[in-house]
Parts: structure tokens; sequence; C-alpha cells
């Protein structure tokens, strides 16, 4: 048992529908991401001041942090990709989980993202398509939420 939400994680997609996922919804599982490259940015929202002359300042607040999802996955032979793309454009709206490798760990679970791939390809690891996925606000709560295995 671990304590930690490190490890080997799990993928899941399912489509978003109105910002959530569909009530109906089924979670597929995604390939098992190449080592490593599953990654959560975090970018904090706006800083904005109030200053007095001389530069101190009298107040401070900031604007919501707004996310971004990449994972890399590698080409195999006779597997389909997860999404069909246009020159690296991906259509609609999607639900994403993160799941830890120690499934009683929290995990992440994005309800509404759109998704962008780039394929590259090196002699050391073959064919990659690097997916980021651009958090979009969800219809309600957190734009990433926390989210177990079986909760």
């Amino acid at each position: 048992m671990a304590i930690l939400s490190w490890g080997k994680c799990g993928l899941k997609h399912t489509e978003s529908v109105d910002g959530e996922p569909g009530a109906q919804a089924e979670w597929t599982d995604l390939d098992t991401p190449k080592k490593d490259t599953t990654q959560l940015t975090t970018t904090a929202g706006e800083e904005i001041l109030a200053q007095e002359e001389g530069g101190e300042v009298v107040d401070a607040r900031y604007g919501k942090a707004s996310y971004e999802l990449a994972f890399d996955l590698f080409v195999k032979k006779g597997k389909t990709r997860p999404f069909e793309d246009v020159d690296g454009v991906i259509a609609g709206e999607h639900a994403l989980r993160v799941i830890p490798e120690d499934t009683s760990c929290e995990g992440i679970q994005i309800d509404r993202c759109i998704l962008r791939v780039e394929e590259s390809y090196t002699t050391a690891d073959g064919k990659l398509l690097h997916y980021v996925a651009k958090c979009l606000k969800p219809k309600t709560g957190k734009t990433v939420k926390p989210y177990t295995e079986g909760n």
C-alpha cells in the first residue's frame, strides 16, 4: 500500500457533455503512458496589486489558476490510436481521469477539456503521441477534481 499517488498511473476517458461526463458515461481505459510523462501543470492566476505611490502594496487579489494535463503514448503495432485528429486537432470536449498505481490513493478527474496531439519520432523511442489536455471550466465545481477509484 502506498501513501502517495505516484507510480504507474492509469488513464480513463469519456466524452464531456454540457461541461461534465455524461450521466451514463462509460469510461474507457487509455493505453499505459510512457514512463514519467503524465503531468498536470498548473499556471497561477493573474496577480492584481493595489499599490500606493512609492510601490507599497495596499491589497492584492488573484485570478483562478489554469491547468493542462499532458501524457505520451507509444504508437504500438496493432493498437488503435485513442483519438482521431486532423493535423493535431482533436474534435469535441473530453473528460479524463488519472488513477494512481495504488487505486486507494487520490487521483485526478477533469470533467471538461479539449485535446491536441503532437506526433514525434526518435530512434530511441520510436513513434510517440504527445497529448495535451487544456482544462476548461466545468459545469460545476473545480476544474481539476480529486478522484479515488471506487468512490
